[in-house]
């Protein structure tokens, strides 16, 4: 059920939506219903799959709901249950009808509004009374007994007023008949007061029979347990307290382990969950259940023994547990909704000794102990101890037996174990390989390889399971890249290349292979990135060792820290699309000790020849082909003659190390260690699957991954000269949910730019993809598609943290390329380069790559100084012109070049002497006008047009001198005031004829104008009649306006969308606006605006604290 209204012959249908989720509930084991501010959806969490979503509180957020203890089982396996839901003074009673594949909810009935604002309800279940009746408590701490009848009308059946007379925060009922309800009140003074309605003083009111004092802040929740023998209340001081009811002896139970406020804690079993403004959700354990615990034990954060970190930036708003206890369901402010397994308790988050299994070498080898070690799978760990033994054992025996023994291992073997588990290498500190069997199929194989000690060793999977590719790399010594063949009864490794170096100093940490275009990735630990054509090994095995040159490298590509990884994206059955056939592309990923991963594309000019001549002296790579030397340095597109490398995607994940790299079921997992934590996080869906306290990253470590869940995976470290694993295997455990991410999130923060993509997109007829682009407080720019069957209604496409503060304004320019330019904070004016490739399926989102182009140069030492707005086009295919206004009343135009990914000034100057909040502008007949706007409530005209033109004509002394300005800006064009403060809203588009233009403003004064100029043959501005302004076109402020033909869009942080229609005055040619509908946005805080015409309606859309879209257009006749 959507919201929709009509207006003349238009329709207005709310449909995308995200925003704070503000409720949970269970109504059985796996179904969840959401409160989604007024949408009320219900979910199967076994399945992911949304059932149903319907608009049910017009102009509310759904506070709580309340389901009726009752539930009525039909012969179809349907369940029908009654809820009650509310939310500020408005409560309404619904009906759901649920199967495990479909769902239907009915309003019945909706009442309000109430006296005061509802801070609890709770069903009233009287034998003899079969009439609906609720028991509620208002925020001026007082409850009422009523009847909800049928009509819509409300019967007051008794009301009580609590002796303490004060303002609440917050308070619950327990009890479903009048004779057992008891109320807990959280009051602004910081207590938790206990009373029951039918127990009275002299004077009426409700006796106080407990206070419940201790908190320093005001009390956000309170809740009983299941038989209101304890209650737990939360706080702004950041503690939980858990209150024993029945044994007043027992000192509260205090819980302090939340960074921020603490919003809800809820009683589980013997455990507590709780949710915070950190946006964290942990569990705890409940002590007071246990007797003897000692006071001093309980005021510290020792029992928190969960820590679920799962949305965005700032506040879990609400939080439901199962029937069962055995899942959490999470809510955000982040619009997102995430599950949580009890059972995975003691399998995500290891904090303790206890949680690990450990393998000390027996008693009777003394001093000696594991120096490093290899892990096959997770079945068996490979030791090579001091003393130059190489032992092994298994995690079922934890018994080590002894392999082998050679004093060439004694002090230092390096050892790595091939994925199939089939073989383990080792090398020496003499620089021999040595192959071994785990399971001893065959004895073990030295070939001496390099003259110094070996440094590090890959192994690469093939698509012949008997052959491995193995590069070994010596001590300051060369690269050796061997074939290891594994069909015979005893394997045979043959050196078939040295892989040259370049002249500065790489030492190579980690590989990818593609083997089908024969290309080897290194990574370095200077940061360099080298590419390689490797010749087919099939003619070369009977020639001598030949050196490769690097044909392609890249330099400081994660600025100085070290290529932990390069991961080659595996190409997969289903990779039958002819233009990735032919083009050669790959795509890789890189991680680095910045905490960074990189995603590449390399482009393949020209394929090397699959096979080799037989005729030795046609095999030698052409000198000319790679120069070894100086190479490029961070740059986002590198040429060589054969091919192109193109950074496509950055982003940092974490303020430690990223150290390796996995690719399973399509997903991408990232292994990293922060503080003293290893971690796995799930690249796509952004959280930390795992977290293991294990001291830090400098150290031996190995994992092993099953599936991208993690139900079977392994990882084992080496502390304090003892070799510790942790095995986790949850494959057979129901963990009671299909996906722990029911609902993805959006922007956990204030959200300030909006802006509508209408990109080209390759491939793709119509109807054309409904993209856009958001940024705001939490500095991320996320670029979305529209999909109305997906559980959010949008898919995130991308999620990039550049920029450092927040952004402010977004825009984009279609030149050659298509580019996004964003801009916020301490002068920050970036430019994304992005490319829209249609899906393979209709029903699948489009493949959209964005790519950081270049930064512009700030030019005030200001920290203060912010970007306010920015106006972007292209004047010619390689040229884009910016427009941006700051916050020291300074405008300027920037040029940027796509052929050399530079900003280079053109333009400043002051004039508005104000705060400048908007700029604008328009192409008439080619030529460009730009519009201002700042405090002062005026707007200024500019005509920089032939100067432009000008400036163009010498860019090349420009970006010589990129800050320099090729002229400054002096007098408008024509200046005009309508507004008495701040103009927040600014649009001109071009209004009947070339010669004429309309100006819509939005003020702080609550106004909107419209203004009619025209351009004369002299280029000089003559107002059209007088602006037509509306002094009281909102309740509050207007923070957007946006025109789409003879349409204007306003809102305001009065929450109301207005949509007004130009009129076309004959008398004089001036305008004026008619209200033609308004709607109510259930978005607080709306601070950005856009609106699109695209297949066939126009898309409206306004964002603040989450979002929300409304199409617009013609009914069907």
């Amino acid at each position: 059920m959507t919201s929709t209204y009509q207006s003349d012959n238009n329709v207005l249908e709310k449909d995308m939506f995200a925003g704070i989720m503000t409720s949970l509930c269970f109504h059985n084991d796996h179904i969840l219903l959401a409160g989604h501010g007024p949408y009320l959806k219900i979910y199967n969490i076994q399945t992911g799959k949304i059932l149903c979503s319907d608009y049910v509180m017009q102009a509310n957020r759904i506070h709580r709901i309340v389901p009726y203890p009752k539930v009525i089982l039909s012969d179809s396996k349907t369940e029908t249950r009654k809820l009650a839901i509310f939310g500020s003074k408005y409560l309404s009673i619904l009906t759901i009808e649920v199967s495990d594949d479909s769902a239907r909810c009915t309003v019945e009935q909706s009442f309000g509004p109430f006296k005061d604002w509802i801070m609890d309800a709770q069903w009233i279940i009287e034998d003899d009374d079969s009439s609906i009746q609720m028991s509620i408590v208002y925020a001026h701490n007082f409850m009422e007994v009523v009847r909800l009848n049928g009509s819509g009308s409300i019967d007051v059946l008794y009301s009580v007023q609590c002796q303490v007379r004060c303002i609440l925060y917050s308070a619950r009922i327990f009890g479903t008949t009048r004779d057992t309800l008891t109320v807990a009140s959280g009051t602004v003074f910081n207590e938790v007061h206990l009373w029951k309605p039918l127990i009275k003083d002299e004077h009426d009111d409700a006796i106080v029979y407990k206070k419940l004092i201790g908190h320093e802040g005001v009390i956000f929740c309170v809740r009983f347990n299941h038989d209101a023998s304890q209650i737990a209340s939360v706080s702004d001081d950041r503690t939980i307290r858990i209150w024993s009811l029945e044994d007043e002896s027992k000192q509260p139970l205090i819980l302090f382990g939340h960074t921020a406020r603490v919003w809800d804690c809820q009683f589980v079993d013997q455990y507590l969950v709780s949710i915070s403004e950190d946006s964290t959700c942990r569990v705890w354990k409940n002590t007071l259940l246990q007797e003897g615990v000692e006071d001093e034990d309980n005021e510290n954060g020792s029992d928190c023994i969960a820590c679920w970190e799962g949305h965005a930036s700032k506040n879990v708003w609400s939080c439901a547990i199962n029937p069962k206890h055995n899942v959490v369901a999470t809510g955000g402010q982040d619009s997102g909704i995430r599950l949580w397994s009890f059972a995975s308790i003691k399998n995500s988050r290891i904090d303790s000794e206890e949680d690990l299994n450990s393998f000390p070498l027996p008693a009777e080898r003394g001093k000696d102990y594991v120096r490093n070690f290899a892990m096959i799978k997770d079945q068996m760990l490979i030791g090579a101890t001091t003393e130059g033994y190489l032992l092994k054992c298994d995690k079922s025996k934890n018994v080590w037996e002894e392999i082998q023994h050679d004093p060439s291992y004694k002090n230092y073997a390096i050892m790595k174990s091939s994925k199939c588990g089939r073989i383990v290498i080792i090398g020496n500190i003499y620089g021999d390989l040595i192959v071994i069997s785990p399971e001893n199929k065959f004895e073990p194989v030295k070939v001496p390889a390099h003259k110094q000690k070996l440094f590090e060793i890959f192994i690469e999977s093939s698509s012949n399971e008997n052959i491995l590719y193995i590069v070994s790399n010596g001590y300051n010594e060369r690269v050796l890249f061997h074939v290891l063949d594994l069909s015979g009864s005893k394997p045979s490794l043959e050196t078939l290349y040295n892989i040259e170096m370049p002249v500065e100093k790489t030492t190579v940490l980690s590989i990818g292979i593609v083997e089908e275009h024969n290309i080897l990735i290194c990574g370095s630990r200077e940061s360099a990135l080298l590419i390689y054509r490797i010749p087919s090994y099939r003619a070369s095995l009977d020639h001598a060792v030949q050196s490769l040159k690097a044909s392609l490298q890249l330099r400081r590509s994660h600025g100085r820290q070290a290529i932990t990884s390069v991961l080659v994206r595996p190409r997969s059955h289903t990779d039958d699309d002819e233009e990735q056939e032919t083009n050669g592309d790959v795509d890789f990923w890189t991680t680095g000790r910045d905490g960074c991963y990189i995603q590449y594309r390399l482009c393949l000019l020209k394929e090397a020849s699959k096979k080799m001549p037989s005729d030795a002296g046609c095999t030698e790579v052409d000198e000319q082909e790679t120069q070894l030397g100086v190479a490029s340095r961070g740059d986002t597109l590198v040429h060589s003659r054969d091919m192109t490398l193109e950074k496509i995607y950055r982003n940092k994940v974490t303020k430690g190390t990223l150290e390796g790299s996995l690719f399973i079921d399509n997903e991408v997992l990232l292994l990293g260690f922060f503080r003293k934590h290893f971690f796995v996080y799930n690249e796509k869906k952004n959280f930390v699957m795992a977290s293991i306290n294990c001291g830090g990253g400098h150290r031996r470590w190995n994992f092993f991954a099953g599936d991208a869940k993690l139900n079977k995976s392994a990882f084992a470290f080496i502390r304090k000269e003892v070799l510790f694993a942790h095995f986790r295997d949850i494959s057979g455990m129901d963990e009671g949910f299909n996906d722990s991410i029911l609902q993805h999130n959006y922007h956990g923060r204030e959200v300030r730019a909006l802006r509508f993509l209408k990109l080209p997109c390759k491939g793709m007829k119509e109807p054309r993809p409904l993209l856009f682009a958001t940024g705001g407080e939490d500095t991320i720019l996320r670029i979305q598609q529209c999909m109305p069957n997906s559980t959010s209604g949008f898919h995130t496409l991308v999620n990039i943290r550049k920029h450092t503060t927040v952004i402010k304004t977004i825009d984009y320019s279609q030149g050659s390329s298509t580019l996004l330019f964003t801009s916020g904070g301490l002068e920050e004016l970036r430019c994304w380069k992005v490319e829209v490739i249609s899906p393979r399926a209709e029903q699948e989102p489009v493949h959209l790559n964005c790519l950081e182009m270049a930064s512009c140069p700030a030019l005030t030492k200001d920290i203060e100084v912010r970007i306010m707005d920015i106006t972007a086009f292209a004047i010619s295919p390689e040229y884009h012109i910016i427009g941006a206004v700051y916050s020291d009343s300074m405008i300027r135009v920037w040029l940027f070049n796509e052929d050399s990914r530079k900003f280079s000034l053109v333009a400043d100057g002051t004039w508005h002497a104000k705060c400048i909040l908007q700029i604008c502008h328009v192409q008439v007949d080619g030529h460009v006008y730009f519009f201002t706007s700042a405090t002062e409530g005026g707007i200024a005209m500019w005509d920089i047009h032939d100067e432009l033109q000008s400036a163009l004509e010498k860019v090349d002394e420009l970006e010589a001198e990129p800050t320099l300005a090729a002229f400054r800006l002096s007098e408008p064009l024509y200046y005009y005031r309508t507004h008495m403060s701040g103009v927040n809203g600014l649009e001109a588009i071009p209004y009947k004829d070339k010669n004429h233009l309309l100006i819509a403003t939005g003020g702080e004064d609550n106004a909107v104008s419209a203004t009619v100029l025209h351009i004369q043959d002299d280029n000089t501005i003559k107002p059209i009649g007088d602006s037509f302004i509306i002094p009281d076109a909102h309740a509050s402020s207007v923070t957007g306006i946006k025109c789409v033909g003879d349409v204007i869009f306003t809102c305001s942080t009065d929450q109301r969308l207005n949509i007004w229609k130009v009129n076309n005055n004959l008398e004089d040619g001036s305008v004026s606006l008619t209200l033609s509908v308004a709607t109510f946005l259930d978005v607080p805080d709306p601070s950005a605006l856009d609106a699109v015409s695209l297949n066939g309606c126009i898309h409206v859309a306004a964002t603040g604290i989450g979002l929300q879209s409304i199409k617009y257009g013609q009914l069907k006749q």
